[in-house]
């Protein structure tokens, strides 16, 4: 369901509910596995700063616990990645 298409909250049934949740669970899906592939394009300082920045925020305690977890989730993903990605290929 497009965001122009979403009904108020008073109007809208149980399943299109559950159909705009799921919908939205996988958009934001998308945008994390873009943003982790954003990271390859990166040279090593730029990646150990955003790691770094995530890992921060992971401590923000101006954050609930639960987007703490997300953040510092995400900083173990990229560094995950980043540890085992190919090296790059040289232009040839």
């Amino acid at each position: 369901m497009a965001p122009d298409k979403i009904k108020s909250e008073e109007t809208m049934t149980f399943g299109e509910l559950l159909a705009l949740i799921g919908d939205q669970k996988r958009r934001l899906s998308v945008l994390e596995v873009a943003f982790s592939y954003l990271a390859f394009g990166l040279d090593d300082k730029a990646n150990q700063l955003l790691i770094h920045s995530l890992k921060l925020e992971a401590q923000n305690q101006n954050r609930d616990a639960e987007t703490q977890q997300h953040f510092a989730h995400l900083a173990a993903e990229l560094e995950k990645r980043l540890h085992s990605a190919p090296p790059p290929l040289d232009a040839e």
